[in-house]
């Protein structure tokens, strides 16, 4: 939990399983320098996809991402999202305002297969 903001200049690497969760909540704004990353590493559904849900952002002001960046996760924004260009998201983004977009790449991994009956 962040008070004020959080400026991501290099890759974040997040590590866990299937089951782990992680919230992080910014009461400020997210600012991601060009080509940074937020990524998973060895948290996926047993098929290889990450499993974005794990991960959920709360911002409390706006999200920037810079031009090639990538990230994981849900995002709850309050105000605005930006993309630059050539980003990409897997996972949900949700805003209040607006959501601009330039070039931008969204994957939603698809739902895990259900549990035999």
């Amino acid at each position: 939990s962040w008070s004020s903001f959080v400026h991501v200049a290099s890759p974040i690497f997040v590590k866990g399983g299937k089951d782990d969760v992680w919230v992080f909540k910014v009461a400020g704004y997210i600012s991601m320098a060009a080509a940074a990353s937020v990524v998973f590493q060895g948290n996926d559904d047993g098929r290889g996809t990450p499993m974005s849900d794990n991960l959920v952002w709360q911002v409390g002001e706006y999200l920037v991402l810079g031009a090639s960046c990538h990230m994981h996760g849900t995002f709850l924004v309050h105000a605005y999202v930006t993309f630059g260009a050539a980003s990409s998201v897997s996972g949900r983004v949700l805003a209040t305002a607006a959501v601009t977009l330039d070039t931008v790449r969204f994957a939603y991994p698809s739902p895990p297969p259900s549990p035999p009956p």
